[in-house]
């Protein structure tokens, strides 16, 4: 929602899991290293990574999942550094990360860090309406993210996405990419 947000507000956004989902797909660059790791079972009909089959390996295992992210954070990063070095000037740039934190990215030189909040209620109601998870699935993934206070404490701006009221988010949005506007002139 937020990236969308953004999106309509004029800024240019990566999102860090559509950049993993590529990097899953048939032909990522991701695929053959993570079935080498996981095994063939890893792997989807059509080539790429079965995530939900992955997801559960990985969100039930600390060790896996830390070596799942040995193999693709690096990959995420140098897409992020790419997409950075072909900004333009004054154009607002939004790098959508779920674990900028987790991963150490929070060092990364940004001009400043948003924190989109909700309650972990909210954010597994989601999960399960979106993504087809269970609770139990949904919890693991939270789990194994920072806590969205500590998160809010470190952002330099936070906003609330508790509820569904996309135009109450987007307004949000709206007087944030002013204000950075009004920063840049």
């Amino acid at each position: 929602m937020a990236e969308q947000c953004f999106r309509a507000a004029g800024c240019r956004v990566l999102d860090a899991d559509a950049v993993v989902r590529e990097l899953e797909s048939p032909g990522g660059k991701a695929v053959e290293a993570i079935v080498a790791a996981f095994g063939e079972e890893v792997r989807a009909a059509d080539g790429g990574i079965c995530r939900a089959t992955l997801a559960k390996r990985v969100f039930n295992d600390a060790s896996a999942r830390a070596h799942l992210e040995a193999l693709v954070l690096p990959l995420v990063h140098e897409t992020l550094k790419n997409w950075l070095s072909e900004a333009v000037t004054p154009e607002l740039s939004v790098f959508s990360a779920a674990t900028l934190f987790e991963c150490g990215w929070e060092k990364g030189g940004w001009a400043g860090i948003v924190c989109v909040q909700a309650s972990e209620a909210t954010q597994i109601r989601r999960m399960l309406a979106t993504r087809g998870m269970t609770e139990t699935e949904a919890k693991a993934r939270l789990a194994a993210q920072m806590p969205v206070a500590e998160k809010a404490r470190r952002a330099d701006w936070v906003l609330n996405n508790d509820t569904d009221d996309l135009p109450a988010l987007k307004a949000q949005i709206d007087r944030l990419v002013a204000q950075w506007r009004a920063w840049q002139q």
